[in-house]
């Protein structure tokens, strides 16, 4: 497979990545499963963090004795010094490795988190005192946010950027990337298919590989999904994929859920990322498949207290709790449709949704 170099960290990695922030979601050996196999296949960059529960470990188990073959990312949220060490210690440790490629600030969205990173004898200063010992190659910067990374790269601390970029989300084409291009950062675009929302994911890792030095990391964990990424290698996009990317574009709009699961877990157990991509979903898989468990998550979703947890933890700052009560409602009709539900029950479930409210 075709490496490129990611920047100035000279770094040779494959023209795809492997996102591992999905493994997390099926059985241990699955996931040791499919990350052997996208090696395999001659992946040989993959990215994890410290916030994706089990995904540093199954990262390990699975290649932790390609130390030299494989380049791993890994990252933490931490800013101050003592949790920061302790976070990269514990990375280590769970990848199985004497020394990791790239440690990365993960999700620098506001200003205070930046200057928290940059300020004199901060935790930039363990990180280079890591690379003086030989446990830490290169230092990265993760963020939602396009215009954040422009104050970022502007310090000359990292070495890459990791952003969202997709055929949804052009804005870092705009200045972002001919900066990080004309100061030789490496640059790392995660949501490649914006978390599976494009009819064709293999059409928008297509469409991204067409910008030069953009290495996108698609979320995989099964090994289906490898290879209709892989497949993207094999030529550009169509005029008929880009005229289907861009109906996916208008009908998505700018928000929808990307399927990071940030916002969970819900105190109220509702599963609303999963409740606000459902008719989407649906529509992709077909509505067949729709059965009484999802009715009961949608009902669990009509109680949505308004507490307001998962909106504080979106990325994307989207206003779920609203979304999750109008998705709700929706699917919960949409079961009406299909015969799962009776139209006097759902409007006992609805009523009972606002007595509680009250």
């Amino acid at each position: 497979m075709e490496r490129i170099r990611l920047g100035k960290t000279e770094l040779m990695v494959t023209r795809i990545g492997f996102g591992a922030l999905p493994i997390q979601s099926v059985d241990r050996d699955s996931a040791v499963k499919v990350a052997r196999y996208a090696y395999e296949q001659g992946i040989n960059f993959f990215d994890t963090a410290r916030g994706y529960t089990t995904s540093e470990g199954d990262l390990g188990r699975a290649l932790g004795e390609h130390e030299r073959d494989v380049i791993v990312a890994t990252k933490t949220r931490f800013k101050d010094m003592e949790q920061l060490e302790k976070d990269f210690n514990l990375s280590l440790e769970n990848l199985k490795r004497s020394y990791l490629d790239l440690f990365q600030f993960h999700i620098v969205n506001y200003e205070n988190e930046l200057e928290a990173i940059l300020k004199k004898d901060g935790p930039l200063k363990f990180l280079k005192k890591e690379q003086g010992r030989g446990r830490l190659r290169h230092i990265g910067i993760t963020s939602h946010r396009p215009a954040m990374m422009l104050k970022a790269l502007e310090s000359d601390a990292f070495e890459t950027v990791q952003i969202p970029f997709n055929y949804i989300e052009t804005e870092p084409l705009d200045k972002l990337i001919p900066l990080a291009r004309s100061r030789d950062i490496g640059i790392i675009a995660m949501k490649p298919v914006a978390g599976g929302v494009f009819s064709s994911s293999r059409a928008a890792i297509s469409w991204i590989l067409e910008h030069a030095g953009v290495v996108p990391i698609p979320g995989m964990c099964r090994i289906e999904e490898i290879d209709d990424n892989l497949q993207a290698l094999n030529s550009p996009p169509s005029p008929a994929e880009l005229a289907r990317l861009e109906n996916d574009k208008q009908e998505l709009g700018t928000i929808f859920c990307r399927r990071c699961d940030y916002c969970l877990p819900c105190p109220n157990d509702i599963e609303a990322s999963f409740i606000v991509r459902s008719g989407m979903m649906f529509k992709r898989v077909g509505w067949d498949r729709m059965n009484q468990n999802h009715v009961k998550a949608y009902t669990k979703g009509l109680s949505c207290d308004q507490c307001g947890t998962c909106e504080s933890r979106c990325p994307y700052e989207l206003p779920l709790t609203e979304m999750v009560v109008e998705e709700s409602k929706n699917m919960l009709q949409k079961a009406v449709e299909l015969g799962l539900l009776g139209e006097k029950e759902l409007q006992e479930k609805i009523e009972a949704a606002k007595n509680r409210e009250q």
